[in-house]
């Protein structure tokens, strides 16, 4: 039975983008769907960490709105420290000309862009997949599914369920010119406003973003607290693999957001979307030459590759929570004044070391993590 194509790609954010142009790379014929046309607004904090720029392989400068080298830590919006680092951290971004630039690379490989189509089901067609989107309905070998953690698509491949959720809201907002200088070269991050959440703010060129995340189950107390600030906000889930889901099966391999390889300290998945990306691709492209159906290789390397990375993250999200809920103000000023805290994290940013780097020094951190989160549940 012919296909349409080999490889299709249910959407063309940073995991797509990047997916579709290494199937391409692969020799093979690739497809890419995106339900908007780029570009297109994205909620997103829009942060890339140095270590996400090193994991692309073109340049991003053409995109750059500021770069980082500084955070600012408040608790509950005052008691605040600022800690620098002597070399660029991080990168700003907006993501609709962030994304943009990925898909006129993708396009540039030879992948297929279909823009403002959205997949309403991927059901199984003899050998293959029959994509439900707009009027052609294409046929493919393989089907990648992307999107975030609204897509269709991992509940049509019968993948990805049971993650861990989190919730976030974020808003673009115009600042003075006042404003927008003293925020250049910095992050602001607060936490302490209970349950479980934290606060940011990036700088961009001519807006600042900000926003809030917590658990799922607490989002629908957040948006009447911003509401009254901002004019406009944009929510999303956040998905967040524990490791026993299933993201891979019979031709099919969830991967990005779409897996929920998505870091618990900083709720995001950039870095694991372009790091996922390229190997869930090429996966599927020598399993598309070997005559394979399964794609098992793909999950089996997120779990050696990522997930203990992102089990550290875990660890570490749990661990600051526990503490800040159990003796707020002892942990917030004990961590200003330990450098190894934050001289991690901008190793972590900078691609020096990954967030297994205190647990592999400290092998009890999990077990006290879960003994503070226990002990901090009202």
């Amino acid at each position: 039975m012919s296909f349409d194509v080999d490889g299709a790609v249910t959407a063309a954010g940073p995991a797509g983008a990047t997916a579709a142009r290494q199937l391409a790379h692969s020799g093979v014929t690739a497809l890419a769907l995106e339900r908007a046309r780029m570009p297109r607004y994205q909620s997103c904090a829009g942060g890339i960490p140095a270590r996400t720029a090193a994991a692309l392989d073109l340049p991003i400068t053409p995109v750059i709105e500021d770069s980082i080298s500084g955070f600012n830590f408040t608790y509950v919006g005052r008691h605040g420290f600022t800690r620098w680092s002597h070399v660029r951290v991080a990168r700003m971004v907006m993501r609709d000309r962030f994304d943009a630039r990925l898909v006129a690379q993708a396009r540039l490989a030879g992948v297929r862009i279909q823009e403002g189509i959205t997949v309403r089901g991927v059901p199984r067609d003899g050998d293959g997949f029959r994509l439900l989107a707009g009027e052609s309905g294409p046929r493919c070998w393989t089907v990648l599914g992307a999107g975030g953690a609204n897509s269709v698509t991992s509940g049509a491949l019968g993948l990805g369920r049971g993650p861990a959720q989190s919730v976030s809201l974020e808003a673009q907002v115009r600042g003075s010119l006042e404003s927008l200088g003293q925020c250049r070269g910095i992050i602001k991050l607060d936490s302490g406003c209970r349950p479980w959440d934290h606060a940011w703010l990036f700088p961009k060129r001519s807006l600042l973003s900000l926003g809030i995340v917590l658990l799922s189950a607490c989002g629908r107390d957040i948006r009447g607290g911003l509401r009254g600030h901002l004019n406009r906000l944009v929510g999303y889930k956040i998905n967040s693999r524990r490791g026993t889901e299933p993201i891979a099966g019979d031709r099919a391999a969830l991967f990005g957001d779409g897996a929920g390889l998505a870091d618990e300290v900083s709720e995001g998945g950039i870095c694991y979307a372009i790091r996922s990306g390229p190997s869930a691709a090429r996966h599927a492209a020598r399993a598309l030459v070997d005559g394979r159906r399964r794609l098992g290789a793909n999950a089996r390397e997120a779990d050696r590759r990522l997930m203990p990375e992102l089990r550290a993250a875990r660890t570490s999200a749990r661990l600051f929570c526990g503490a800040i809920r159990m003796a707020p103000w002892r942990t917030f000023r004990l961590s200003s004044r330990i450098p190894f805290l934050w001289q991690s994290l901008v190793r972590v940013l900078r691609c020096d070391a990954g967030y297994d780097l205190p647990r592999a020094r400290w092998s009890v951190l999990p077990a006290v993590a879960a003994t503070l989160l226990r002990r901090a549940e009202p």
